[in-house]
C-alpha cells in the first residue's frame, strides 16, 4: 500500500504536475493505484481538431494521460502584461442603457462625481483582463487557471466538457467553460454581477455573454480576440482586441486592496481618493 502511494506520487511530481486531491488524501483505507492499460498506439491529438476537447472528464478522477495531454498545449509559461492602447470601437448601446450613459457624462460635465462602491471591490469581466497588473496561466486537467495579479482575482475556466449550470449565482468574473481549438483556447462566460462594468463608463444587464479566443500571435505575443452580447444593453454584439506581452522572468507579488487602504468611504457608501501630490483632493 504505501509502496504505491510512493509510486503515485513520485510518477506526478516526474510529469512536473500538481498532486491530485486524490493521491494527497489518499491513506490506511483507500485503494492501491493501478495503471491505466496503456494502448501501443500513439494517442491522437485532442487538440488537432475543432469541437470541445475535454481532458479529464468531470465525473473521474484525472490519470496520468490526462497530465500527459497538457505537454501538447501552447506554451503560455510566464508573466503577461496588458498592452494598453487604442481599444478599437466603443460598444454600441441600446436606446435605454444609451441614456444611462449620456447622463453619468452630463452629471460629471456639471462637476458632479459618480458615486463609487468601496475601491476594493475587483472590477470584474471583462474589465479585469485589462488591469495595469499582470495575469499568469496555470493548466491542469480539466480546466485553465487565469490569475490576474490585481485584486488577486482567479479565474476558472473549466475545459472538461461541462455546461453551464442552470442556477448560475450572478459574480463578478462569471462562470466560465472553455475548450481547445488547435493552439486556441475559446472561453464562454456567462453569470455576471450587472453592477460591473463593461468599460468604465459604459454598464450592461444580467444578460451580458463573453466569448474570447486567447492564442499566441508571436512567441511573446498574446491575443484575446473577445466577443461581447447583452441583449438588454447592446444593439450588436461588441468585438474588442487585448493584446499581452510575455516576461518570462518576472513573477507576481502580493496584492492587498484592503492593507494600508487610505481611501475614505462615507455614508452613502462612495469612495474617496486621496492624491499623494493633492492630499485633499477627493
Amino acid at each position: 500500500m504505501r509502496s504505491a502511494l510512493l509510486l503515485s506520487l513520485a510518477a506526478a511530481v516526474a510529469l512536473g504536475a500538481p498532486l491530485s486531491s486524490q493521491a494527497r488524501t489518499q491513506g490506511k483505507h483507500a485503494r492501491p493505484y493501478t495503471m491505466p492499460a496503456q494502448s501501443t498506439a500513439e494517442p491522437a491529438d485532442p487538440y488537432g481538431a475543432k469541437g470541445a476537447q475535454a481532458i479529464g472528464p468531470a465525473s473521474a478522477p484525472h490519470t496520468f494521460r490526462d497530465y500527459a495531454a497538457l505537454a501538447r498545449l501552447p506554451d503560455w509559461n510566464g508573466i503577461w502584461v496588458f498592452n494598453f492602447g487604442d481599444p478599437g470601437p466603443a460598444p454600441v448601446l441600446t436606446a435605454d442603457y444609451a441614456a444611462r450613459v449620456k447622463a453619468e457624462q452630463d452629471a460629471q460635465a456639471r462637476g458632479l462625481d459618480s458615486p463609487r462602491s468601496s475601491n476594493c471591490l475587483p472590477p470584474g469581466m471583462p474589465l479585469i483582463m485589462s488591469q495595469p497588473y499582470n495575469i499568469e496561466f496555470a493548466f491542469t486537467p480539466g480546466r485553465v487557471t487565469v490569475i490576474q495579479e490585481a485584486y488577486m482575482q482567479v479565474r476558472r475556466v473549466f475545459t472538461d466538457g461541462r455546461r453551464h449550470p442552470q442556477d448560475l449565482e450572478p459574480s463578478f468574473n462569471g462562470h466560465s467553460i472553455g475548450h481547445w481549438e488547435g493552439g486556441t483556447l475559446v472561453v464562454d462566460s456567462a453569470g455576471f454581477k450587472p453592477t460591473t462594468m463593461l468599460t468604465p463608463i459604459t454598464p450592461h444587464s444580467d444578460k451580458l455573454h463573453i466569448v474570447e479566443r486567447l492564442h499566441l500571435k508571436a512567441p511573446d505575443t498574446l491575443i484575446d480576440d473577445m466577443t461581447v452580447d447583452d441583449a438588454k444593453a447592446l444593439a450588436q454584439p461588441w468585438r474588442t482586441t487585448l493584446t499581452y506581452t510575455r516576461h518570462r522572468e518576472w513573477d507576481q507579488i502580493e496584492f492587498i486592496c484592503e492593507e494600508n487602504n487610505r481611501n475614505p468611504v462615507d455614508e452613502s457608501g462612495k469612495t474617496h481618493f486621496i492624491l499623494r501630490d493633492n492630499p485633499d483632493a477627493h
